[in-house]
């Protein structure tokens, strides 16, 4: 994501003595390409959200390598010519992570509309205008016509529109995030997980951030043919590889996961008060069975402070948190040992199930609920 250097034998390249910085941000480009290659045989939950996925990877992947063997005065990759190579991979960074984050929305949702593919047309322009400049060059047309562009200045300009667009649909898909995090239906881990693609969507735009105002600098100080200085967002952009890189080959599963929305959700938060979503999330969605609940999951997803849930809680039920989540707990085990298949587990299990972490606590909370040991109900009321 920095500033265009012209295919032409008038480009300045860097001294040998950068050969390190260089391998580094060669193997950015390297592991980045592997990573795709590598999620493309894995079995995956969300097909549509790799796509889109591989297409940000692989074009981020490109930009790294393009820079990095011009640097090394590597002008092309076989009879490929590679400055020239019309492939708009600037265009495709933003579009592709933009659609991986709305293709990881449950495909029914419909959260992508036809007008937003009109978001590929700057990068079907721009590949088909460096088309043109590629048949010129190669056909001995205009030999120069690169060189001349670049004196021209489009080059720079051509680094603000591409980085404000970048920067226009971060903001957007952020927008969305935070739009539907109240309306994704799972479980706390799978709204943490949302919650974490909020926080890699920011560090992207981060990066878009540094990105322009390294431009702005660039050009106010007259250092757009300065080698030196775009090493430094080479080396960002290589570490944001890196940093992708392990995510994905630790964790390639919770990049793809398919998030389903609650269909009643609108109606909800539009005319519904505080305690018709809290009794939502407790008897329509079950949340209590995650043994790991705490206030600040619950408070999260009801986007309040956990002072005012228990509030809240305390004041419309006349319970603490703790004790209002028990509650639903032991309700849950009762209608579980009601089941026609509840002998084929033990008390634990059960307990477990609905979201007990201990025999002890268990076996504690049902005698405070219910007066009675699980076996002494088992007894009385399961004859």
């Amino acid at each position: 994501m920095v500033a265009s250097f012209s295919y032409t034998s008038h480009q300045t390249f860097l001294p040998i003595n950068y050969l390190l910085i260089n391998i580094i941000v060669l193997f950015g480009a390297i592991q980045g390409f592997t990573l795709c290659l590598y999620l493309s045989m894995l079995p995956k939950e969300n097909p549509r959200a790799f796509r889109a996925f591989g297409l940000f990877l692989f074009a981020l992947s490109f930009f790294n390598l393009r820079y990095a063997l011009l640097y090394m005065q590597v002008e092309a990759i076989g009879i490929i010519p590679l400055a020239s190579f019309p492939f708009p991979y600037k265009y495709l960074i933003g579009v592709g992570f933009y659609f991986y984050i709305k293709s990881l929305i449950e495909q029914k949702a419909q959260v992508i509309s036809k007008v937003e593919y009109l978001l590929f047309l700057p990068a079907i322009i721009y590949g088909l205008l460096r088309t043109y400049w590629y048949i010129l060059l190669h056909s001995g047309i205009d030999e120069d016509i690169f060189f001349n562009v670049y004196l021209s200045g489009f080059f720079v300009y051509n680094e603000f529109v591409y980085l404000g667009f970048n920067l226009v649909l971060m903001l957007n898909a952020i927008r969305f995030q935070k739009s539907i995090q109240v309306r994704i239906k799972g479980s706390v881990s799978k709204l943490k997980n949302w919650a974490w693609l909020l926080r890699f969507s920011w560090t992207f735009t981060g990066m878009i951030i540094l990105n322009l105002l390294h431009q702005i600098i660039a050009t106010l100080f007259h250092l757009e043919g300065s080698g030196q200085f775009y090493y430094l967002i080479l080396v960002l952009n290589s570490m944001y590889i890196y940093w992708i890189g392990f995510i994905g080959f630790t964790k390639s599963n919770f990049l793809f996961k398919t998030y389903q929305l609650r269909e009643t959700e609108k109606v909800i938060l539009v005319k519904n008060p505080l305690k018709t979503q809290l009794e939502n999330l407790i008897n329509q969605e079950e949340i209590y069975t995650n043994q790991n609940l705490k206030v600040s999951d619950l408070a999260k997803l009801l986007e309040m402070n956990e002072k005012d849930l228990s509030l809240f809680i305390y004041e419309n039920y006349g319970l603490s948190f703790t004790d209002y989540i028990n509650f639903h707990r032991v309700e849950k085990v009762k209608t579980l040992l009601l089941s026609l298949e509840y002998e084929k587990f033990t008390l634990l299990a059960l307990a477990e199930q609905a979201g007990f972490s201990s025999k002890s606590s268990f076996n504690a909370v049902f005698k405070k609920v219910t007066g009675l040991t699980p076996t002494q109900y088992k007894k009385i009321y399961l004859k």
